[in-house]
């Protein structure tokens, strides 16, 4: 007998993290695991029912039709990769992760933290590379994902990508990652590093606060700059996961944790400066230090 929709989302994982923080390693390392079907950015089926809202969703915003839908539409994914249970991974997760755990009750959170300078740097770049253009492959899987009833809020999204530069002034200025409330004013009135360094900080911000409210069996928290092979067996020991050579071998070959730090090495001062400016309270809250060192404190 096929296990029911309601089986195949028993205890789901949903990785939570800043964009450029890590989420995408993690979940393609948990991707390896026998047990796991692993959904990598499913943007459009998380906003069903609320296209025409920034990220931050609320639990209220999860209606019933809204959590039928998006339950049905993980379930079958689940089923058709023929595993046992879901991993989910979307950086804007993090900034409704009240939402999330209404819409996929009894899931467990993993949150992972970049430092904000390497984060940020990282998100300017994904920004100037991005945000604009619509590759073929990625249009395609969003073909896949959306639901008809969404269709007019992504053609204008399509348009935004695709207006020629010399044009862009008829249209909004395309957006990039995690949609932060009130994201269209701010890059009116902000530098793509500033909105970077707000993105990163919505989201740390709006997950570690959700995340103390959690029990400790529902919500863990790790550094990319302390990721390890400790740190990944500690992983599966908090989503209660089987042991998996597959992981492990993955993790010795792909991971680099020298990725983790160095872009700062090559920013500007001024760079440096603006996100300091920005992040700094944020920074020295998670215990990263004096800015803009790494620091080496314990989870908060």
């Amino acid at each position: 007998m096929s296990p029911s929709d309601s089986e195949l989302l028993e205890r789901p994982i949903v990785v939570v993290g800043a964009p450029r923080s890590g989420t995408t390693v993690l979940g393609q390392l948990l991707a390896r695991h026998p047990q796991l079907a692993h959904l990598e950015e499913p943007r459009l089926t998380w906003r069903y029912g609320n296209d025409g809202k920034s990220d931050r969703l609320l639990p209220a915003d999860a209606r019933p039709e809204v959590c039928t839908h998006i339950r049905r539409t993980f379930a079958a994914a689940v089923r058709n990769a023929g595993r046992r249970r879901l991993v989910e991974k979307t950086p804007s997760n993090s900034l409704r992760m009240g939402f999330v755990e209404r819409v996929l009750p009894g899931c467990v959170f993993i949150h992972i933290i970049r430092n904000g300078t390497e984060s940020t740097l990282a998100i300017r770049r994904f920004w100037e590379q991005h945000a604009r253009g619509v590759k073929p492959r990625k249009m395609f899987e969003r073909l896949r994902e959306v639901n008809p009833r969404q269709l007019p809020y992504y053609v204008r999204e399509v348009v935004r990508r695709t207006m020629p530069r010399a044009l862009s002034g008829l249209v909004r200025q395309p957006v990039w990652g995690p949609r932060i409330p009130g994201i269209d004013g701010l890059l009116k009135d902000l530098s793509i590093l500033e909105v970077s360094a707000l993105q990163w900080r919505m989201c740390v911000e709006a997950a570690t606060q959700m995340g103390r409210t959690l029990p400790p069996e529902r919500y863990f928290q790790c550094r990319l700059e302390d990721m390890s092979l400790d740190v990944m067996k500690r992983i599966f020991a908090f989503c209660k996961l089987e042991d998996s050579p597959e992981v492990w071998e993955a993790f010795h070959r792909e991971f680099d944790p020298s990725k983790a730090s160095y872009r700062r090495a090559n920013a500007s001062p001024e760079d440096l400066e603006m996100i300091r400016q920005w992040t700094e309270p944020t920074m020295q809250w998670l215990g990263y230090g004096t800015f803009p060192d790494v620091g080496t404190a314990a989870q908060p």
